[in-house]
């Protein structure tokens, strides 16, 4: 994505990658936040300060959207569970909770192997606004999500806007974000795709069938400028710390985390 000389996000790069999305943005700061990795300016605060007031943005980077599309996403595939009769057959099958055959096909769903195909579809990597230097792909999956988050904002040209009561809504936005959804990942299948590739929601349900209790992720370190962070982060029970893991992001590392709990005991072959 090139930005011009005044600071302005090059119109036509956005309008083509609207176009290949399929989604045409009221306010293009949306996407533009969206697309905004931390290393753009190279840690430039003043430029980058610029940047954000020339396009007219309100977060120094994708992160806030990212926080609500995964949200939305949440929403999208709890909402195709419940219709979904062949999830209620698999979760009783199986001795499962809805609740978590759903997390697991979350899970599978925004994993960067399954988000790696959405993310060929749409060219991401060439309409992220970042430093060339930068290497980029760990953080596609969350630019996804953010992209996911900004759509639902945006609600594109055709959202319609009714009062209710003291707040705003937005009648359409949720079923546009859900189309999105829809069209770039592979939702129908991702019912086959549940295995011991999903160790997070494999072993919530563990504790969740056992009654053990509830099981959380806490970061213990993280290393690294803002832009590539490594975090390592500890998997507890009440005070207890039952295992630790590494990665890039987040979400890999509470993946490591739970990954090695399982094989601790021995459930990574067969929960």
């Amino acid at each position: 994505m090139r930005v011009n000389e005044d600071l302005s996000v090059n119109a036509s790069n956005l309008e083509e990658f609207e176009e290949i999305i399929g989604f045409r943005f009221k306010d293009k700061s949306y996407l533009i936040q969206a697309l905004l990795h931390g290393s753009l300016f190279s840690g430039d605060k003043e430029k980058l300060g610029n940047f954000r007031k020339a396009n007219n943005l309100e977060n120094k980077d994708y992160e806030k959207l990212e926080y609500l599309g995964d949200s939305v996403l949440g929403l999208i595939i709890a909402e195709f569970a419940y219709h979904d009769k062949e999830i209620d057959k698999y979760a009783h099958s199986n001795g499962l909770t809805i609740e978590g055959v759903s997390t697991k096909i979350k899970e599978i769903l925004a994993s960067n192997k399954n988000l790696k195909p959405v993310a060929q579809k749409i060219r991401l990597s060439r309409f992220v606004l970042a430093e060339e230097h930068v290497n980029i792909e760990g953080k596609l999956s969350d630019i996804i999500e953010a992209l996911i988050g900004a759509i639902y904002l945006d609600g594109g040209y055709n959202g319609k806007t009714t009062n209710t009561g003291n707040c705003s809504f937005v009648n359409s936005n949720y079923s546009i974000a859900r189309d999105f959804v829809y069209r770039f990942f592979d939702i129908d299948n991702a019912l086959k795709n549940i295995s011991v590739s999903n160790p997070k929601g494999l072993l919530q349900e563990r504790f969740h069938k056992n009654r053990i209790g509830n099981p959380f992720y806490k970061i213990i370190d993280e290393e690294g400028p803002d832009h590539d962070k490594y975090f390592t982060v500890g998997l507890y029970l009440g005070d207890k710390l039952l295992a630790t893991g590494s990665g890039n992001s987040k979400r890999k590392a509470e993946q490591a985390a739970a990954d090695l709990h399982l094989r601790h005991l021995g459930l990574d072959k067969d929960l």
